[in-house]
């Protein structure tokens, strides 16, 4: 090492590092614990720390462990540590658990019970268990895919638990299953991603091997803690400790509690609290200083995480001031919401790129009211860890269900639900039927069927299996209402029940979500578009996915994701959307005090993204299964403190929406006077005293056709005695005063005197 590569390096360590980041750095005796705070810098802690061990205390590359959890994260940790040494220095490892320890189980195959050869990939894993689910019979009982769900499940938690107490809280055939997919693999000379852990624990019970591996590893370190599962953290005490003693030079662990979410993939936040127990003489260093927002917003992601009581206190405070960073909306419904957030969208992108901004939300299925606005005001946006509404697979399968009632012709549409769900028609049932088909053009797809069984080239559990298959369009024909045809067509398959059999009870659930938000989408089309067939549904959808794809053909463009897909970047602004209790917190969340703190630090996660601004939005009501339902805010929305947060209600008034958002962005605009918060305030006030006024004097006066209706907009929420909770669709002012509302209710569309109608 020459003396200025050196001497470059620890400039950086005293200038380049702030006070907590240094300590964290040059801590290099015995464990330590790093709480590394949202945007605090903590790649560059663990960075500088192994180039600190290299360059200043001579560890070699070998002595060096560095373990993640994805490929991404370990490239970019291997490009910083090699920015910090000499040119042709040798890295030490840095990669995820699972690569680290394939590594270890090739060079160490002597020690193993069953040697392998090859690894299973999911691919791989469900051709296996699908195999023996169909040779046990079993198949009718579960999927491949929940099948390996559930063994997967039962492996990561041998740690904690015994075999016989974890099957004893599963189905029976279970136990069965599980012994004969080991079995297949043992006599495959295979491992699945699992057990590359699990073996490698067993390794470590070899005083040989253990033995050697402390000999040549002196420095462990563990970046993003927070998610490592049960058998992750055995693994570490097994890599670092004898007995109780720590045995390696050094020990450490980077994480941050109040960013574990992920919970369903095993994770456990636990994992950060237990490891001063497990790690005597931890040194814990809290790395608070925040590099990416403003600190009214890290205020309020204090304020709200402060709730939690899973977590090792700290206050992330930044440099960056700022006021009036935090707005919040509410809205009448998800479509207001949705359009409100479009305007938004609209003002930003006349001033800066739309890459700046992401909107997140808890799940997928909020994404269908947000991409319609996007569409409609020819905002473009891109999805990230999920795929466009109209795309994903559970909606196109619906929808090649609605093609083949209009066209039943349709050979793409046939060839795509003819075994889904499964219905043990394989390949050569379809090449039948489509060299039929290519003789036949003008048979419908019933007629072609029909005439298969006929001739008895289709008999058996086949005929019985296509006979169910016909059974789901009787009675629907391309007249019918899209709402009641979809209804019939889901119920009729079965396809709730194929998912919930199809897929990982999380992944099903979003699915199941997805069909339901698929209905209200169509009932929507019904009313506000006029859709009253089929034809005219499939022909919007096409429409509207044409436009999509010509919007979003442009560079720049608004990121859509969930919360868990934000995890670990950050835009300028970020619009929190859905925020009522049952969607964040979610429904699940409800009865377990543990699942609730995981969704509080999931919002945490989603106001820490924000470098700038952030707007949290919720609504009133909600359309779910055909009617509105009464939405709560958020509880979470209730702990950021008021003195932060502007609110503003879009329900009742003539909104000045754009006012409202440009005056926060700072947007002068030519068409109309911005107003600052107080003076918008006293806008909406002026005009609640007008209203007042004039509603005061029409007993005086017929109101003037201007007068009557400026008390209603399309999408405010009524009040009905007989029909309950409806939306304004349409407003009519009568030459004689009156005034007719058309609003949508449960019961349908009502045109009623809004004398008889209430605001809400």
């Amino acid at each position: 090492m020459q003396k200025n590569d050196t001497k470059q390096f620890n400039d950086f360590i005293q200038n380049g590092l702030n006070a907590a980041q240094r300590m964290a750095v040059e801590h290099v005796d015995g464990p330590v614990l790093v709480v590394a705070g949202a945007g605090s810098g903590k790649t560059r802690v663990i960075t500088a720390r192994i180039a600190h061990l290299m360059i200043n205390h001579a560890a070699t590359h070998e002595s060096i462990i560095a373990l993640t959890f994805t490929n991404k994260a370990a490239k970019e940790m291997q490009e910083r540590i090699s920015g910090f040494l000499p040119t042709q220095s040798t890295l030490p490892f840095v990669g995820t658990f699972h690569a680290y320890c394939l590594q270890l189980l090739k060079k160490n195959q002597e020690h193993l019970e069953t040697p392998f050869f090859s690894i299973l990939d999911a691919d791989d894993q469900q051709k296996l268990i699908g195999s023996i689910l169909k040779f046990s019979g079993a198949q009718k009982q579960v999927t491949p895919k929940n099948a390996l769900y559930q063994i997967s499940h039962i492996k990561n938690n041998l740690v904690q638990y015994s075999a016989d107490e974890l099957f004893a809280q599963q189905q029976p055939y279970l136990r069965d299953l599980y012994q004969a997919y080991e079995q297949e693999k043992r006599a495959s000379k295979s491992l699945d991603f699992d057990d590359l852990l699990l073996e490698t624990l067993k390794l470590f019970n070899k005083n040989v091997f253990k033995e050697r591996f402390h000999d040549t590893i002196q420095h462990v370190l563990v970046d993003e803690y927070q998610d490592t599962n049960v058998v992750q953290h055995e693994l570490l005490k097994k890599m670092a400790l004898k007995g109780t003693q720590c045995i390696v030079k050094s020990l450490c662990a980077v994480g941050d509690e109040d960013q574990s979410i992920y919970s369903w993939r095993g994770a456990t936040v636990a994992n950060m609290n237990n490891f001063c127990t497990d790690f005597k003489k931890t040194k814990i260093i809290k790395v608070e200083q925040n590099y990416r927002s403003v600190q009214s917003i890290l205020t309020a992601a204090n304020t709200v995480i402060a709730h939690n009581s899973a977590r090792t206190p700290k206050k992330l405070w930044s440099e960056k001031q700022g006021t009036d960073r935090i707005r919040s909306i509410l809205c009448s419904s998800e479509y207001q919401e949705a359009d409100a957030i479009a305007q938004l969208l609209q003002l930003v992108s006349s001033h800066k790129a739309l890459s700046s901004v992401a909107i997140l939300y808890r799940t997928h299925m909020q994404s269908r009211a947000l991409e319609e606005a996007c569409i409609k005001r020819s905002i473009p946006y891109k999805m990230v860890g999920g795929v466009q509404f109209y795309e994903r697979k559970e909606i196109k399968d619906l929808l090649a269900y609605l093609r083949l009632i209009v066209n039943p012709f349709d050979r793409t549409s046939f060839m795509r639900v003819i075994n889904c769900p499964a219905r043990g028609l394989g390949s050569a049932f379809e090449s039948l039927v489509y060299e039929r088909w290519q003789r036949e053009p003008f048979h419908s797809f019933i007629e072609l069927l029909n005439t298969l069984i006929k001739e008895h080239e289709i008999k058996g559990v086949k005929e019985a299996a296509v006979t169910q298959f016909m059974h789901c369009f009787a009675d629907i024909t391309p007249q019918h209402r899209p709402s009641e045809a979809l209804e019939q067509l889901v119920v009729n398959t079965g396809y709730i029940t194929h998912l919930k059999n199809s897929y990982e009870p999380q992944d099903a659930e979003t699915r199941i979500a997805n069909v339901n938000e698929l209905i209200n989408a169509v009932r929507h089309l019904q009313t506000e578009e006029k859709v009253t067939s089929i034809e005219q549904l499939l022909d919007e959808i096409a429409l509207m996915q044409e436009k999509a794809s010509h919007t979003n053909e442009e560079h720049q463009a608004v990121t859509l994701m969930t919360l868990h897909a934000a995890k670990g970047l950050e835009f300028d602004l970020v619009i929190l959307a859905g925020l009522e209790d049952g969607i964040l917190p979610s429904t699940r969340s409800f009865n377990s005090s543990d699942a609730l703190e995981e969704e509080r630090r999931l919002f945490y996660v989603g106001i820490t993204r924000a470098r700038e601004r952030l707007l949290l939005s919720h609504s009133r009501y909600r359309y779910a299964y055909g009617q509105m339902t009464d939405q709560m805010p958020s509880r979470f929305l209730q702990e950021v403190p008021s003195s932060l947060m502007h609110s503003f209600d879009l329900r009742h008034k003539d909104a000045h929406t754009e006012t409202f958002f440009a005056d926060w962005l700072g947007i002068t605009r030519t068409t109309s006077p911005v107003l600052t918060f107080s003076g918008a305030r006293n806008l909406q006030q002026s005009s609640f005293r007008k209203r007042t006024q004039k509603a005061a004097t029409t007993d005086k006066a017929p109101p003037s056709k201007r007068s009557t209706t400026a008390r209603y907009r399309k999408n405010q929420a009524v009040h009905h005695k007989k029909y309950g909770i409806g939306l304004i669709q349409k407003v009519e002012a009568q030459s004689d005063g009156s005034t007719y509302i058309t609003a949508k209710f449960k019961a349908g569309l009502k045109k009623i005197l809004d004398s008889f109608l209430q605001v809400i």
